[in-house]
């Protein structure tokens, strides 16, 4: 090699090392999930004995939107390690009081009465202290927590790569409850409440409690039909809907609705005990 053509090779590696670390900072408290492609969602055969054992009750109405599997091809992002907590969540009042108790906007400018209803004071009541995961809180008002802090609400393509973290088992973990067991807080060992948002240990790739603790909102709308239309690159979920999708499935559900694949779907403007949401970010947004 020429001694010319080796020293540009060698300046363009330094460059890249060197500044590539200045943009490749990972913002606090964050993860990130590279992109590529991945099979979301279930196909289910109702006549196939196996998969009635591992998939039980996706004949139902909810259930079935999970299929079929199809594959989905994602642009890298960041996703919040953890869920919000009782305490981000007040620090976002004190900065936006008109997302308090008595002030909070809604769909067409109502308000859940049940928006915060475990606050008392701007406090939060036991047992839901500061590093518990915020609950009773609308999809609107988890949208505005994640814009105030130059995020988003993930897709719900985004939170199921990241749940699946590279796996295609029913859990990140296992298809097994016990191997559940130590990842999440669900009906069976949750004392029916939620716990703190760090308490249980992270999938594979970083990420704590995207199974149980609380539902979590994301942005898409949701069809039952949906995944039968779905685009391969980056899905956005409908246009418009009369539900927004929760994930993950919560301290009061079974195993079955704590899969990787598992959805669900809530009135925006609902404020409901166990919901809370995680933000995410472009990887391409400088922060």
């Amino acid at each position: 090699m020429e001694p010319r053509l080796w020293k540009i090779r060698l300046a363009l590696l330094l460059f890249l090392f060197v500044g590539g670390q200045g943009t490749a900072a990972i913002p606090e408290k964050m993860v990130l999930v590279a992109g590529g492609v991945f099979q979301m969602g279930v196909s289910v055969s109702k006549s196939s004995s196996q998969n009635k054992a591992i998939y039980p009750g996706l004949q139902d109405q909810k259930s079935a939107s999970e299929s079929p599997a199809h594959s989905v091809e994602l642009m890298s992002f960041y996703l919040d390690q953890y869920e919000v907590s009782n305490a981000d969540f007040r620090r976002f009042l004190e900065q936006h009081p008109e997302w308090k108790m008595e002030r909070a906007r809604g769909h067409r400018g109502q308000a859940d009465p049940n928006y915060l209803i475990h606050w008392q004071g701007g406090n939060v009541r036991t047992p839901s202290a500061d590093t518990y995961p915020v609950v009773y809180v609308s999809w609107f008002a988890a949208q505005a927590y994640c814009q105030a802090q130059g995020k988003r609400l993930p897709t719900e393509a985004e939170w199921e790569r990241a749940a699946r973290a590279g796996t295609t088992t029913l859990y990140a973990y296992g298809n097994s409850v016990e191997t559940l067991l130590p990842h999440a807080w669900f009906y069976f060992n949750s004392a029916r409440q939620t716990h703190p948002v760090d308490s249980k240990r992270p999938n594979r790739w970083g990420i704590y409690h995207l199974n149980g603790n609380v539902w979590e909102w994301v942005s898409d709308w949701y069809a039952s039909d949906y995944y039968q239309n779905s685009p391969r690159r980056n899905p956005l979920g409908p246009k418009a809907g009369r539900h927004k999708v929760i994930r993950g499935g919560g301290w009061y559900d079974g195993p079955q609705r704590l899969r990787s694949t598992s959805r669900d779907y809530v009135r925006p403007e609902y404020a409901v005990e166990d919901i809370g949401f995680r933000c995410a970010m472009s990887a391409d947004v400088k922060k």
